[in-house]
């Protein structure tokens, strides 16, 4: 007899804010965590399962900070470097806790 692999289960539901829906989705990892994605509050990553209605009553504050974020954030810098220079940067990015090169970037350069 075939053993059938069980997947976690994914739950989807909406919050609603100014009359418009956001989705954001739910999956229970079987390890104590659950992974919380919501594409309008740029989160996507696991967190433990009591923090999740903290993290779900923040939800409104958080969407709405990413959109207003947004507006204001609307141009572009570009510049080139080496794939080594870039592997540098990327790498430091981490190491310094940063989830991106651009706020790497944004935060180094502004406090300049």
């Amino acid at each position: 007899m075939k053993k059938q692999k069980t997947s976690a289960i994914l739950l989807k539901n909406t919050i609603t804010l100014n009359n418009k829906k956001y989705d954001y989705f739910l999956k229970d990892n079987k390890d104590g965590t659950i992974f919380f994605e919501c594409e309008d509050a740029k989160i996507s990553q696991d967190f433990l399962a009591e923090d999740i209605a903290g993290v779900i009553i923040d939800l409104p504050k958080l969407i709405l900070a990413e959109k207003e974020y947004s507006k204001k954030a609307s141009e572009v810098i570009q510049f080139r470097v080496s794939p080594a220079d870039r592997s540098k940067i990327e790498k430091k990015a981490l190491k310094e806790g940063f989830d991106s090169v651009s706020s790497y970037l944004r935060e180094n350069l502004l406090s300049i």
